[in-house]
């Protein structure tokens, strides 16, 4: 070893560079290099921080609430594992249950209307009743009153044709009479006829009904003198037998006008009360079909009805779709009222070795620059332990537009984790817990130059 004694100026150059303020600057300004290079090559993750609980990858339903009414039983419970057709929740129905039964009744009523008046329908078409009984609705007598109707129109047809056969019977012992009065005034023409060829020819007649004015004119032509009285004698008696000649041809002419008078009437045709039978039929068949009519659209009405009052006394009881587990936003134990389509749970699936779970989480819109979908998270669990569990996970999705709450606007994110055996057995739905987001690294003096520059993402 070489030994400072022997250089001459030795003892100069130990009280030149082992002073105080040499031993002190030089390790500072050591370190500073160091810090300096550190500051220059070491990086820090660059992260954003946000409050999330635990969430299935899918929700299987959404439990809304399905009448306004209140509420009767509540078996909603946090976490509570059900089965498909369990009761969640009822609802007072004594309204919906009553609506129901008078609307089947009223449905009831018109069914069997309408089976009357098909009925009614038939019996028409058939000529005959084809009830079985008395009708409730009173379409027996209806149909009995047209059959009436139907009688009638054809008895009065017939009353026409026994006034039209007494009538023409009548026309021919008018005819008959006066043919027969014709006849004797035809024989009395004769025997005048008979009397005035005598007369005339100055033959003898016999047997003549009016013998005696024969007999009086020959009386009288032996009474006169001379040929001029026989003349005149003859003249009067030819005169007055001419007079009553023409008496009875103009009562035969009289008869004959009479008789032609007289006629009968011709057959009465069927055809005008079969017109009459068939257009009361058709009335009647047209106000049945009206009447099915009407009831058809109110018994569809009242279906329209009763399957509404159906679906409200459904609706008044609340069961599960599906297995799963229930998760519900708030404490809906002690609501008396839900408004109809409030949203009261959701059903997530039962956990399992195989269940995807997610973060949820919401992010202040003043941190939400530089953060993007596949960026790596931290999940750390709030829980009383002293090593609290942790899970990594990666950024899978996160809303375009930010939602408006009481205490600011907010994005909702959502983010995929990975879980090991060993964790999911601490693993239950809604644990809450810090959420670091790693959006990147820094060198250390980047990060301390972003601060200085107002970075306050992290």
């Amino acid at each position: 070893m070489f030994d400072a004694k022997y250089l001459e100026s030795g003892e100069f150059y130990q009280r030149r560079y082992k002073n105080f303020s040499t031993l002190i600057i030089m390790p500072l300004f050591i370190l500073l290099i160091v810090v300096v290079l550190f500051g220059l090559i070491a990086t820090r993750e660059i992260t954003t921080k946000a409050t999330g609980q635990i969430i299935p990858a899918k929700v299987l339903s959404v439990i809304q609430s399905t009448s306004n009414n209140a509420i009767d039983e509540n078996l909603l419970s946090e976490n509570k594992l059900i089965k498909k057709g369990d009761v969640l929740m009822s609802f007072k129905h004594d309204d919906e249950q009553l609506s129901t039964q008078v609307l089947t009744q009223q449905i009831n009523n018109v069914n069997d209307r309408l089976q009357s008046l098909a009925t009614y329908k038939t019996s028409i078409n058939a000529g005959s009743s084809q009830f079985s009984g008395q009708d409730k609705f009173g379409y027996d007598s209806l149909f009995n009153d047209y059959i009436a109707q139907t009688s009638a129109l054809n008895d009065d047809f017939s009353q026409q044709i026994s006034d039209k056969e007494t009538a023409n019977q009548q026309a021919e012992h008018q005819v008959d009479v006066l043919k027969k009065n014709k006849a004797k005034n035809s024989d009395k023409l004769q025997q005048y006829q008979a009397l005035l060829n005598a007369i005339s020819h100055d033959s003898d007649i016999k047997n003549n009904m009016y013998q005696s004015i024969y007999d009086s004119y020959v009386s009288q032509r032996q009474s006169a003198t001379t040929s001029t009285e026989r003349v005149e004698v003859k003249q009067v008696a030819i005169n007055n037998i001419q007079q009553q000649i023409d008496q009875f041809s103009n009562g035969n002419d009289t008869y004959d006008v009479q008789i032609a008078g007289i006629g009968k009437s011709g057959p009465l045709s069927k055809s005008s009360t079969l017109d009459k039978v068939a257009d009361l039929k058709n009335q009647q068949l047209a106000s049945v079909q009206k009447e099915i009519n009407t009831d058809q659209q109110n018994l569809d009405e009242l279906k329209a009805k009763q399957q509404s009052a159906n679906n409200n006394y459904k609706d008044t009881v609340i069961k599960s779709p599906e297995a799963g587990v229930l998760h519900l936003g708030t404490d809906k134990s002690k609501a008396k009222y839900y408004p109809k389509g409030t949203t009261i749970a959701q059903l997530y699936p039962e956990l399992t070795a195989k269940t995807k779970l997610e973060i949820e989480y919401y992010v202040p819109t003043s941190h939400i620059i530089g953060l993007t979908v596949n960026q790596k998270i931290r999940f750390v669990a709030n829980q009383n332990v002293t090593q609290p569990m942790v899970l990594d996970g990666m950024v899978k999705e996160i809303d375009t537009a930010a939602t408006e709450t009481k205490e600011g606007a907010f994005y909702r994110c959502v983010a995929k984790l990975t879980v090991s055996r060993s964790q999911r057995e601490n693993i239950k739905y809604g644990i809450s817990g810090r959420v670091t987001i790693i959006k990147g690294k820094k060198t250390w003096a980047a990060y301390y130059m972003g601060k200085m520059m107002g970075d306050r993402n992290d």
